[in-house]
């Protein structure tokens, strides 16, 4: 699927979730509250694919970055897995094939009081997911989401694996 494809659900979907559940947004829920209710509209817009949150299985194997992967993000942040010390990961939200190696796209979503460290932390997971080739996903994206009574209610950084290869041959690879 092309990006501006990808792009265009994923307005869509936060269009409809500003729209459908903006007072879970405004009253400051849980992000888990939040992001179970954007992938219920990813679901509708992206209808051929499976949409599943904190989903953390890789085929039949749980879901974790190799060490390649780790070594390159320990080079790449001072965040170390400073929530669990573990190394096994699940997204806020994919769009995937289940049973499949067919892995669209891992979300990370973050609200906007959320402390720098965390959002950091997110961050640097969704790097993780879009450079570890065993997770195979064609793109990775980082959702941050404001109040719906602002101007901007949101902010989406989408990048393609290819994106972020060229970033890294370049020394530097930015999120946000």
């Amino acid at each position: 699927m092309k990006k501006t494809m990808v792009e265009n659900r994923l307005n869509n979907a936060l269009k409809r979730l500003y729209y459908f559940d903006n007072e879970i947004i405004d009253n400051y829920s849980n992000e888990r509250s939040i992001t179970h209710r954007l992938a219920i509209h990813l679901g509708t817009v992206f209808y051929e694919w499976d949409v599943d949150v904190e989903y953390n299985r890789n085929l039949n194997d749980i879901k974790k970055f190799n060490e390649w992967t780790m070594k390159l993000l320990h080079d790449l942040s001072d965040n170390m897995d400073f929530l669990t010390g573990a190394k096994t990961v699940f997204p806020d939200i994919i769009i995937h094939k289940r049973g499949t190696r067919d892995n669209l796209i891992a979300i990370e979503v973050k609200k906007i009081n959320t402390s720098e460290r965390l959002e950091q932390y997110d961050i640097d997971k969704i790097k993780g997911y879009i450079l570890d080739e065993s997770l195979n996903y064609q793109y990775a994206a980082f959702i941050k989401l404001g109040l719906s009574s602002d101007n901007n209610k949101y902010k989406i950084v989408l990048k393609s694996r290819e994106e972020v290869q060229l970033e890294l041959t370049h020394g530097e690879l930015n999120f946000s």
